[in-house]
């Protein structure tokens, strides 16, 4: 985690324990957890992956007696102070046995960095089951881990996050939470701030990762139609500026939805690509080269 956002971690009511997970090995979030009584972990950078990184966490959160999991990435800044409360309660009542909170843009973020978060993270929040995968396709399995909740039990239950993914090892999880029979509910009402700003070279590099990933997801995922759901943004997207008065944007929302058609169509196909061109193309080139080929 970013030393700012420790310094105005929050908790609320809400009984927690940090545990922080450190790939910097930065010694001024190593003194702010020893100050704080904060578990403080320092891993190296090429052991680091998405799904196996937070899996130590929940290793040694469940060691500590955690009933819940809460899962949060470095650049996530709690809205207010009951975040957490909101975050675990559908778990706590039994609602759901997971969920995610809402992602605001950040202050000064851009028009097309706003559309982003409004369109993935709505203010009205939503139970999904097993039920919802044929009306709703690959949102069904969306999730975010900048800021999750799992039961404990359940997790490890499902054998939690996949530790050789590129990247969504949090959709992989969703998908193992509903195929098991078990409710996720999206909490609007727990809200962090959480955007970026990506650059067009940005944004090609994450798409080619996104495809990669749904290349190698394998049956988990099957019923997650992906394509419409693209289009579909491009349209509201393109809604989205005109009612903001910035026709200006139009040639830049062509141009984005073009990278990431692109770059994802390449991702697909990413067996038939030499390693140095993956890497090239990747926004996570460590991946490959932990991966076996």
């Amino acid at each position: 985690m970013g030393i700012e956002l420790l310094k105005d971690l929050n908790f609320g009511d809400a009984d927690a324990e940090a545990i922080v997970i450190d790939s910097e090995k930065s010694t001024l979030i190593k003194n702010l957890c020893d100050e704080r009584n904060w578990v403080y972990i320092p891993i190296s950078q090429t052991d680091f992956s998405h799904g196996g990184t937070r899996n130590l966490g929940a290793q040694l959160a469940s060691e500590r007696g955690s009933e819940i999991l809460v899962f949060m990435t470095q650049d996530a800044v709690p809205a207010g102070p009951d975040w957490l409360d909101h975050l675990v309660a559908p778990i706590r009542s039994g609602e759901a046995v997971a969920t995610f909170a809402r992602q605001l843009p950040r202050p000064r973020a851009s028009v097309l960095e706003e559309f982003s978060r409004y369109f993935n993270y709505p203010a009205q929040g939503r139970l999904r089951t097993r039920a919802d995968i044929p009306e709703m396709g690959v949102k069904a399995f969306f999730f975010s881990n900048v800021c999750s909740a799992v039961r404990a039990d359940v997790f490890w239950e499902l054998g939690g996050f996949p530790d050789d993914v590129i990247m969504n090892e949090d959709m992989l999880m969703a998908a193992k939470v509903l195929r098991a029979g078990y409710a996720i509910k999206y909490e609007a009402e727990a809200e962090v701030v959480h955007s970026h700003d990506y650059s067009l070279k940005q944004q090609f590099r994450r798409n080619f990762d996104v495809g990669a990933f749904f290349a190698d997801a394998g049956g988990m995922l099957e019923g997650a139609a992906v394509g419409g759901e693209g289009f579909r943004f491009v349209r509201e997207q393109l809604r989205y500026v005109l009612r903001r008065g910035r026709p200006d944007l139009l040639p830049l929302v062509v141009l984005e939805a073009g990278a990431k058609f692109s770059a994802f169509q390449l991702g697909k196909r990413h067996r038939f690509l030499p390693l140095f061109v993956k890497k090239r193309m990747s926004m996570h080139s460590y991946h490959w080269d932990q991966k076996k080929e």
